[in-house]
């Protein structure tokens, strides 16, 4: 009894010292997971090893949060409210990933935020590298769709949006990543993929924000350049409201909308419908405090503008792409707001630190979000885990009128930034 004791100490010992490589490990796992599920390797990974592993995450995390987490007295609330909000909305609208999402949130304190997307550009870069060739030598299927503007391939993904999608996210974390030390040269791979998101999945969507990702991304990296620029530099300072503004948007609009008006008209067909199937579904649903049971979708690719013909005829397409739709009618109000107000409440705060990066990113997200649903989902977005994470903490002499130079000095042993 005292060995099994004396293990159990040890155990605990190294946990406590090797939290943060504990807690990568974790994510990883469901990382993997969830992304395989993304993939059209589905069909050899029955689900039943992806709600195992589902439980198996949680558990640990819940380990960690219990046995290992040190919180002051406000951090306890904080942490056990939004849990407790999280799981209830997961009870409500049956859907368990929202419950590993908010314990991998929460369980990201004090975890380095970049080691953390180095270990999803790692596993959601490899397992893509992987299905993209797997697809292409015939062992798995490319999912195609022929439509007016041509072959619409997602080469190993189950969806060619899913797959222009991943694409997105991934140069998001790898611009991230790479402004610490910029060169020109690192564009060329988000270039890439632009190229591949426009020409091979007709997505135009996820082609509009990779443009605008990179548009800001370079203002960033040179606005001490740009410092004359007013619009550039009051844009970076005011990012932060990127969210509730896009997402009060597309709400307002999909509310408003109706056949009568022309303009509205025009803006639905140029948004593929989506305002259309915004205001058939708040009609059909409506919207509740802590979410609802699942809502049956129906979705494809291909011209969606020639299946969906008005608000009384036999509609056979149904999805909701906004990300905030999705959360306010499946998710519920609170967590909605929680979410959108959190995320800009996060940016602006980063920003009185002088880290004007984070805040560039989450916008473009944000933007993005308005048109797909992958504002929560884990193989996507990873940047939903800076809330708690460990980040960069700067020394700059920038000004509010960005007269000064930008970075100067960046904290724990990163040495000196050159943007």
């Amino acid at each position: 009894m005292s060995r099994i004791n004396t293990k159990i100490q040890r155990g605990y010992a190294w946990l406590a010292t090797h939290l943060e490589t504990y807690y990568l490990a974790v994510f990883g796992l469901y990382l993997a997971s969830v992304t395989l599920q993304t993939t059209t390797f589905n069909v050899y990974y029955p689900h039943r090893i992806g709600v195992v592993i589902e439980l198996l995450v949680m558990g640990l995390l819940v380990i960690k949060l219990i046995g290992f987490q040190e919180l002051t007295r406000r951090q306890i609330v904080g942490t056990a409210g939004l849990l407790a909000l999280v799981g209830l909305v997961t009870l409500m609208a049956k859907l368990p990933y929202l419950a590993v999402t908010g314990l991998l949130v929460v369980g990201a304190r004090g975890v380095d935020f970049c080691k953390i997307v180095r270990v999803y550009l790692v596993i959601v870069g490899g397992i893509l590298l992987v299905a993209f060739v797997a697809a292409e030598l015939g062992w798995i299927q490319n999912i195609t769709f022929h439509t007016t503007d041509g072959l619409r391939q997602s080469f190993g993904v189950v969806y060619t949006t899913d797959f222009a999608a991943h694409l997105f996210y991934l140069s998001c974390a790898y611009l991230y990543l790479r402004a610490r030390r910029f060169r020109l040269v690192h564009l060329i791979l988000p270039l890439l993929a632009l190229g591949v998101i426009y020409a091979f999945t007709k997505t135009m969507t996820d082609t509009l924000v990779m443009i605008v990702l990179l548009f800001l991304y370079v203002i960033y990296i040179y606005r001490r350049q740009l410092v004359a620029v007013k619009a550039f530099m009051v844009g970076l300072r005011y990012n932060f409201l990127t969210m509730p503004i896009v997402a009060g948007g597309i709400l307002w609009l999909s509310t408003i909308f109706n056949y009568q008006d022309r303009g509205l008209l025009k803006l639905n067909d140029l948004l593929s419908t989506r305002l259309a199937l915004g205001n058939n579904a708040l009609l059909a649903y409506g919207v509740k405090l802590f979410g609802q049971a699942p809502i049956p979708v129906n979705g494809w690719g291909g011209d969606r503008v020639n299946t969906f013909k008005n608000g009384m005829g036999a509609v056979t397409y149904f999805f909701i792409d906004s990300s905030y739709l999705n959360m306010l009618i499946a998710y519920g109000l609170v967590l909605t707001l929680v979410v959108v107000c959190g995320t800009s409440w996060f940016a602006y705060h980063r920003g009185q630190q002088h880290d004007y990066l984070l805040p560039v990113m989450l916008a473009v997200i944000a933007l993005s979000s308005a048109f797909d649903q992958h504002l929560l989902e884990m193989t996507y977005n990873v940047f939903i885990l800076a809330f708690f994470a460990k980040l960069p903490t700067y020394q700059t002499v920038i000004g509010p009128e960005f007269s000064a130079p930008a970075v100067v000095k960046f904290h724990r042993g990163q040495g000196k930034i050159g943007v």
